[in-house]
């Protein structure tokens, strides 16, 4: 009996600054779909805030760990299109980034373990030097989903851009928010397995107490600290928004004190 061929349908994500009022998506779409038809294409989001490499960072982080082996992300939060900066692959979890060397990777780099990164080399007779995520990398995207090997279209390198934020070791004593979602909810830097036993969290100036274990926890209008989707410390307002109510923005710092 002969041995069953592989079936398995090529995965790309994509997320980017880009909208849906243009047609900047689908053109990236039709770029890859040129080169591998019938790839599988998932819309991460095309709603991070524009130039917000720190968003795109998190958002990334996301669909790298719902995903399996063999995935290829495409993320394009690009401000320096056309400049000096690299384009990267990186490999991490058996899959593939392909995104600008300007500090996108940053989170998934610190939070999902062991990452080697490359310098993209490969390039086309012709691009635009304005958009690089149809002409360069979203071709590169589908040739990684292919099978192409990395090592024909990219060299390894020890320096990608790096944001300044980290995880929050335990026991954690501060962190800062990272990131704000559609409902206003803050995502801290501060994992789970970080925070000290009986802790006690502290924003804005106002104390909000014993960490809950859901939003219904609380009164509707009240704010609270939970762990969120993403097993980090998050601030939320039951039927509400925390960044609206009590003026949270990315950055903010955020105390932990023992209850």
């Amino acid at each position: 009996m002969s041995a069953k061929p592989n079936l398995r349908i090529p995965i790309i994500t994509l997320t980017s600054d880009f909208g849906l009022s243009d047609s900047y998506v689908a053109a990236m779409k039709a770029a890859i779909l040129h080169r591998l038809p019938g790839a599988a294409l998932i819309d991460v989001t095309h709603q991070i805030p524009p130039q917000d490499v720190l968003a795109g960072s998190f958002a990334l982080e996301r669909a790298i760990d719902a995903c399996s082996a063999g995935t290829v992300h495409l993320a394009v939060i690009d401000p320096g299109v056309g400049g000096r900066r690299r384009i990267l692959v990186v490999r991490i979890r058996g899959q593939y980034v392909v995104c600008p060397d300007n500090g996108l990777i940053t989170w998934p780099w610190r939070r999902l373990g062991t990452a080697r990164a490359f310098k993209l080399t490969w390039r086309p007779r012709h691009s635009s030097q304005t958009f690089h995520g149809r002409d360069i990398m979203a071709p590169a995207a589908a040739m990684l989903a292919g099978g192409r090997p990395v090592h024909e279209i990219a060299a390894a390198i020890d320096d990608p851009i790096l944001l300044n934020i980290h995880p929050a070791r335990r026991p954690a004593r501060a962190g800062r928010i990272i990131y704000i979602d559609h409902f206003g909810n803050a995502t801290t830097n501060i994992p789970h397995a970080s925070l000290p036993t009986r802790a006690s969290i502290v924003v804005a100036g106002k104390k909000l107490g014993k960490i809950r274990k859901t939003y219904g926890d609380v009164s509707p209008g009240h704010p609270l600290a939970l762990i969120g989707s993403a097993d980090l410390l998050e601030i939320a307002v039951r039927d509400g928004s925390a960044a609206a109510s009590l003026g949270l923005r990315v950055g903010d710092p955020v105390r932990i004190d023992r209850d």
